[in-house]
């Protein structure tokens, strides 16, 4: 355990180095041609309808991963793999919403749950390769960190 302590320091050396690098640049600004898809046919009333009707694979991804919910151990990684699941399945809403009606105000309901789910899978490799504790108590600091990302 002790040979790995030092894994832990340099993780959060690079989160400490990373926040400051991010607090010292200004936000980049999306540009208004991101917004511009292949897909700009309207069926059914849905505008760039395959765009958005391909996001019901996430939400139903996230509830297939919740199904085992009831027989997962309690434990730490237990709340990490909720709220990945939570957050595969918020990707199916929020993008389908985004690709509804693509522009910089909706994008953010895009990105919002896609980084909910890679911070709570940030969390889990954490607790996997570096320390159990380490991952536990950095889930909602990088949840809250992610979505800070979003807003900026």
């Amino acid at each position: 355990m002790r040979g790995t302590h030092w894994r832990g320091w340099l993780l959060g050396a690079v989160t400490v180095g990373g926040v400051a690098a991010a607090c010292w640049f200004p936000p980049l600004p999306q540009d208004p041609t991101y917004h511009v898809f292949a897909d700009r046919r309207t069926f059914f009333g849905i505008p760039n309808c395959w765009n958005v009707c391909s996001n019901l694979a996430f939400v139903l991804v996230g509830a297939f991963g919740l199904r085992p919910f009831s027989r997962l151990r309690l434990s730490s990684s237990r709340t990490a793999y909720v709220v990945f699941c939570l957050g595969v399945g918020g990707v199916g809403f929020g993008s389908a919403y985004y690709h509804y009606a693509p522009s910089t105000p909706t994008l953010v309901w895009d990105r919002l749950p896609m980084t909910v789910a890679f911070m709570a899978l940030f969390a889990m490799v954490v607790r996997d390769r570096i320390s159990e504790s380490c991952g536990r108590v950095l889930l909602w600091p990088l949840v809250l960190a992610g979505v800070t990302s979003v807003g900026y």
